[in-house]
């Protein structure tokens, strides 16, 4: 696969990501200026039982149709099929369960939005095929713009409920328009719909890589629920709602620069999956250039969490900044975490990657008893989050020296001028948030003063990754700059 459609592929997924996030991150300050937080935690502990049954609805089968060499229409429909059963079985299942679920909460007000909020899976059983799809032939700018209207169509229809008074339902229909809407954004992107055609030797054949992938995304799904499911239980909704909040704007940056990575890398890193030197190159790319983004956004975020969370959901929303500044140093983690692991996948080494997952949520799990027994407090779970975060990233690239040749130690050794650079922009916006000022200045001269340090500091380390960035803008701009003298003396 050729670098230039690697790279462009990869500008309009992240594109892609930081739009609908920054679309979404502003729908839902609206959100949370019209609700109370009890109305975040509910909605937190019904998307627990609707992300779990979507990892069960999708069983690593889409992951399947991307890292395959060679796929036709029968493997897509039969993945249709088989994740369309699925999610019929699970709808029932919820149906039933409801009025547990809510015993269990002690909030009646659970089981009717639980039981719509379920219906989604359907839709999201055939997006999921749409998906790997699109993923599969790099058709990123079209996944951009079905993206896009999703956020907008759903973003009106959950601010228009909220500002009517619907609490909780607001927020399940704003995430139930974005599924449907969705769906059919990227059936017109895709242009397919599936084929009667149903084969049980492609299934057993996907399942054959897929199922292991799907033991690790169930492993991963219920750990990052578990501490939903603990809060909302132990302590309350109020209390989750708070929790949820703080995590979501570092997850909204860790998500984006995630996806990002996965879903372009993972077809690209594929392509070439049985060339050991091309995929060390592609991985210490993806992993240098992730962390020289990921680092200063994600500290710095935590550095102005408070004026932050002020000037965009009000005082009411305060207790969430403690929050907010653990899951940004914890997410700060995300973007080694995904390079490792989707060179992994690409390679078809999915019984390492499951081994893997396996070794990462029993540690994650062990440090995450010790945060509810011995502390009694929600803060205790974020530093968990913390050390299991960091734990994690060291955990994964210990086997990659094996795997590609570029294992922990050298990754270290290619990351430290970022972490150093990160260091001193840390010290410099610590010093400035001592100086008194009103919130919005405060904010403002904080993110100006932790870039402008960053870039110089980047700039006289010599650091490789951010040299690369700017040599590529210099290109970028070199063609821009004789494209617009040709289109002159064309005009002439």
């Amino acid at each position: 696969m050729k670098k230039k459609t690697i790279i462009s592929s990869l500008a309009y997924k992240f594109t892609e990501r930081l739009l609908v996030k920054g679309l979404g991150l502003v729908i839902s300050v609206v959100l949370a200026r019209l609700l109370s937080p009890d109305d975040f935690g509910q909605l937190a502990i019904l998307a627990v039982f609707i992300n779990l049954s979507q990892t069960i609805i999708q069983s690593g089968m889409n992951t399947a149709l991307v890292q395959s060499k060679e796929i036709d229409e029968s493997d897509y429909s039969t993945v249709f099929y088989l994740s369309f059963g699925l999610a019929i079985i699970l709808i029932i299942a919820l149906f039933f369960c409801a009025p547990a679920i809510s015993l269990m909460y002690e909030s009646e007000a659970l089981v009717a939005p639980l039981r719509v909020y379920a219906l989604s899976l359907l839709f999201g059983a055939f997006n999921s095929v749409q998906v790997a799809k699109l993923q599969r032939e790099m058709k990123f700018k079209a996944t951009m713009v079905a993206s896009l209207i999703a956020t907008i169509v759903s973003g009106g229809v959950g601010i228009v409920l909220a500002y009517l008074g619907a609490g909780i339902w607001s927020l399940v229909f704003y995430n139930f328009a974005y599924i449907v809407c969705s769906c059919f954004t990227m059936l017109l992107a895709a242009k397919w719909f599936p084929a009667p055609v149903f084969s049980i030797k492609r299934a057993r054949k996907l399942f054959n890589y897929g199922g292991k992938m799907f033991v690790s995304a169930m492993l991963c799904s219920l750990y990052n629920d578990i501490r939903t499911l603990i809060i909302g239980k132990k302590f309350s909704t109020e209390d989750l709602g708070y929790y949820n909040r703080g995590q979501q704007f570092p997850g909204i940056i860790s998500m984006t620069l995630d996806s990002s990575i996965q879903s372009v890398m993972f077809p690209a890193l594929s392509s070439v999956q049985d060339q050991a030197t091309a995929i060390r190159a592609m991985q210490k790319k993806s992993l240098g250039l992730g962390a020289l983004m990921a680092f200063p956004v994600m500290i710095g975020l935590a550095l102005v969490a408070e004026p932050f969370i002020r000037l965009l959901l009000t005082e009411k929303w305060l207790p969430c900044v403690i929050y907010m500044q653990y899951l940004c140093v914890a997410d700060a983690s995300i973007t080694l975490c995904s390079s490792n692991l989707v060179a992994i996948k690409s390679v078809g080494r999915s019984d390492i990657y499951m081994y893997l997952e396996i070794i990462r949520r029993i540690l994650m799990i062990i440090i995450l008893t010790i945060s509810v027994v011995c502390f009694h407090s929600v803060e205790a779970i974020a530093i968990g989050y913390v050390i299991s975060s960091w734990l994690d990233a060291i955990v994964i690239a210990i086997p990659m020296k094996k795997i590609t040749g570029y294992g922990l130690l050298e990754q270290i050794k290619g990351l430290w001028k970022i972490g150093l650079a990160t260091l001193v922009m840390s010290v410099a916006v610590f010093a400035v948030n001592q100086i008194v000022l009103p919130t919005v200045v405060s904010l403002l001269v904080s993110v100006v003063t932790g870039g402008v340090v960053y870039i110089i500091t980047c700039w006289l380390l010599r650091e490789e990754n951010f040299n690369y960035v700017i040599k590529t803008l210099k290109g970028f701009l070199k063609k821009e700059k004789e494209f617009l003298k040709k289109e002159d003396s064309i005009q002439e």
